[in-house]
């Protein structure tokens, strides 16, 4: 950048404005400022179009779901869900759970999810729930039951 290379100040520009909008929301003051000291600035940031997503990025758009669920599982029981390559590298990195020290209770955080299922079960077949409850009820009930499910695989896999 400091060698005069323009592309290289370009893409560092562009690069600098996307994260000053996506960190605009979070940190106002701070964006603000350093944004009216860009050059070519014709408006504030505060009303800057929010970047579009790019959608050759979007079938990777779950790709940490597993990390996030065994981060979950881990902070809230102490038990390890079974990750591996990549995803087991992100998850030490970010959780670092050998500074806890524990083990935790598999068996006890297995019987959990267990009754949590089966709790969610009864009342999804309990037509008066269903047919009573507002719809995001429902829904939400029916997501809660798969994130279950799901922990559940990730602990006994």
């Amino acid at each position: 950048m400091y060698g005069g290379d323009e592309d290289a100040r370009a893409t560092a520009l562009a690069a600098l404005e996307r994260l000053l909008k996506l960190l605009h929301p979070v940190m106002p003051h701070v964006t603000e400022e350093i944004w009216s000291n860009l050059p070519n600035r014709p408006t504030r940031l505060i009303v800057a179009p929010w970047p579009a997503p790019d959608p050759s990025y979007a079938e990777d758009a779950g790709a940490l779901d597993r990390v996030q669920e065994a981060a979950a599982i881990f902070r809230r029981s102490g038990v390890h869900a079974q990750l591996e390559g990549d995803e087991l590298r992100i998850f030490e990195v970010v959780v670092k759970p050998e500074r806890l020290k524990t083990d935790g209770d598999s068996a006890a955080e297995i019987e959990r999810l267990r009754k949590e299922i089966e709790r969610a079960e009864r009342m999804l077949a309990n037509e008066d729930f269903t047919s009573k409850a507002a719809p995001e009820v429902v829904e939400a009930e029916r997501e809660k039951l798969e994130r279950y499910r799901r922990e559940l695989d990730a602990i006994r896999d």
